[in-house]
């Protein structure tokens, strides 16, 4: 005991000792030098880690969902996920804590919580926060946070604004919430019908609040503008598609201004990839997927679009393409994946990207720009299968060189103009001036077109044009082997064998252009003047910017429509397999699809 007490005694007056020692230190250090300053080794966050509950004590689920006043029984069915994460999923516990795995810090999150047995109702939780979040976090998933949360996701997919859903108090969420325990408590049928985000009730309630909010201007617009570049390389273009992105790198990131970037190679596969201080910064590696699926396009938009709220976007498409063909036998289409043997179908691609314009709540909102850096897809085909898309879209009438747009010369423009000048039709005069320097007005000259279409114009533009196709299907017996003719017509045919035609064509000769086409056609066909008129009248409500090389395409206006010869039709369009042309909204809106077929199938 006598030696066990003087252990203490003694470990007593040394701690005593260097507590004298260190308030001796302390003063000496506040009138003469400091000494160094301590380093503790604390770690900084590298991921975000969120944990949580389950709580609906607030509210007094129906039986018909499992529940008893004032609460659920088991809240074990609930299922929580991350939006945007695949594979981070797990279940609540009985009295419903949950833990996530581990995720990248980042500035926004989604939780989506799905009871197993009710898909419908689907409660939800979001935090957003400009300095990003990271560490550990508690979330509460409730019927308040899912207000908050679909109020603030409305507010940032319809009008790219972003807000702290923790600011939005009992005004702004008090009508979503009575909505959602209505139905919880009252109206479960409701759930058979919609998910709880469409029950009509609740979407009035939301989407009314984000606009006030809008209106108001709560909240902040991240970044003005958000190029999303989907650069499908799987092909003989890789090296190209690996170079155009070392120079957008190199030129730097706008201010105000989000670059973001799929690319898919023949080896590494597909890489998610974003641009920041002159560096690429690699998001994601997926390995194989099929590019010129219309599906995997729409993911990388729809996810763009939430990851990065913008007041504008544009889309670029880079890859080898062929207009609006699909076939195999009818040469490449739009995206060429060569490790999926597949080409993609315009048809889909336009569809799937409608649907990554649609916001969660059903509202649409178009792309404010639309760049195909791709061959020949400046033909009114394509034009009107992509109208929905975007409000201006940039195409080539001819085909594309192989090193594509001058990506890094298009961003440094609009670092010196200004992100917030690059509304969507300046933008687009902005790529195609750059691409008139790089191509057309070079010194070594180049067979190029480039051109900007207004999609509003074929509000005017439409009903001319199938009034015009009206006309001359009504007198198709005269009129079509007028236009067959002029069709076939030659200026001349040099020594190599090459043909230069009457009407405009390109490097695939059944690709026309439309203008020059109804020009020349005007004075074969008097009775319908007038009517050719006014069509001509208006091409410039349509197309609102046009570049190209004069040497070569002279009589290029912007847009090209296909008037194949009588061989290819009979053998590639209407043969023993037709082609997709048939199913385009064009033919679908006007009779071209007729008119061909009667001048190749009733002239000799």
């Amino acid at each position: 005991m006598t030696a066990c007490f003087n252990r203490i005694s003694i470990r007593w007056r040394c701690f005593a000792g260097l507590l004298w020692l260190a308030a001796v230190l302390l003063l000496a250090g506040c009138s003469g030098e400091s000494g160094p300053v301590p380093v503790f080794s604390f770690p900084y966050p590298t991921d975000l880690r969120i944990s949580g509950i389950v709580n609906l004590a607030d509210v007094a689920i129906h039986q018909d969902l499992g529940g008893i006043t004032p609460s659920l029984i088991d809240l074990r069915p609930f299922e929580l996920s991350i939006q945007d994460q695949p594979g981070n999923t797990t279940s609540a516990d009985l009295e419903g804590r949950f833990v996530l795995e581990p995720i990248s810090i980042r500035d926004q999150v989604v939780i989506m919580c799905q009871h197993t047995k009710k898909k419908n109702l689907v409660l939800e939780w979001m935090a957003a926060d400009s300095q990003g979040l990271y560490g550990e976090v508690r979330a509460e998933v409730s019927i308040k946070s899912t207000a908050r949360s679909l109020i603030a996701r409305c507010l940032r997919d319809r009008y790219g604004r972003r807000i702290k859903p923790d600011s939005l108090d009992a005004q702004h969420i008090s009508t979503t919430v009575d909505a959602i325990a209505d139905v919880l408590e009252k109206h479960p049928e409701k759930l058979a019908q919609y998910r709880l985000d469409q029950v009509p009730e609740v979407k009035t309630a939301y989407t009314a609040m984000a606009a006030s909010l809008h209106q108001g201007e709560s909240g902040v617009i991240p970044n003005s503008l958000v190029l999303l570049l989907y650069m499908a390389g799987d092909n003989s273009l890789a090296t190209q598609i690996a170079d155009n992105i070392e120079d957008i790198a190199a030129a730097g990131l706008p201010s105000g201004t989000q670059i973001l970037i799929q690319a898919d190679y023949p080896i590494d596969g597909v890489k998610r990839m974003m641009i920041t201080d002159k560096k690429v910064v690699e998001l994601a590696s997926v390995g194989h997927l099929d590019s010129s699926s219309g599906a995997v396009l729409a993911d990388f938009v729809a996810w763009g679009r939430r990851a990065f709220p913008a007041r504008r976007y544009a889309l670029f498409i880079s890859s080898h393409s062929d207009a609006w063909k699909s076939a195999a036998s009818l040469r490449n289409s739009l995206i060429v994946d060569d490790s999926a043997e597949s080409v993609g179908n315009p048809i889909e691609i336009a569809a799937w990207l409608e649907g990554a314009n649609t916001a969660f709540d059903g509202y649409y909102r178009a792309l404010d720009l639309l760049v195909f850096d791709a061959c020949s897809m400046g033909c009114i085909e394509i034009a009107w299968q992509f109208r929905k898309c975007a409000d201006f879209t940039a195409f080539s009438q001819a085909f594309v060189p192989a090193q594509g747009l001058p990506y890094g010369k298009i961003v440094g423009a609009i670092s010196a103009v200004g992100a917030d000048k690059m509304a969507g039709q300046e933008l687009g005069k902005l790529i195609c001036n750059e691409y008139r320097s790089r191509y057309i007005d070079a010194t070594v000259k180049t067979p190029a077109t480039i051109s900007l279409i207004k999609n509003a114009g074929f509000d005017v533009f439409m009903p001319r044009l199938i009034a015009y196709f009206t006309r001359i299907h009504a007198e198709i017996g005269l009129y079509g082997t007028v236009l067959g003719n002029l069709r076939d017509s030659l200026e001349f045919v040099n020594e190599e064998g090459a043909k230069k035609y009457v009407v405009q064509a390109f490097e695939r000769a059944e690709y026309r252009d439309l203008k020059d086409f109804v020009s020349k056609a005007r004075n074969a066909m008097p009775s319908i003047a007038n009517t050719t008129d006014q069509l001509l009248a208006v091409f410039s409500q349509l197309i609102v910017v046009n570049h190209t090389s004069s040497w070569f395409f002279p009589q290029a206006s912007g847009i090209s429509i296909t008037f194949p010869d009588k061989a290819s039709y009979l053998s590639d369009y209407i043969g023993s397999s037709p082609s997709s042309y048939f199913f385009l909204d064009f033919c679908q809106a006007t009779l071209w699809d007729e008119i061909l077929t009667a001048i190749h199938t009733n002239s000799q």
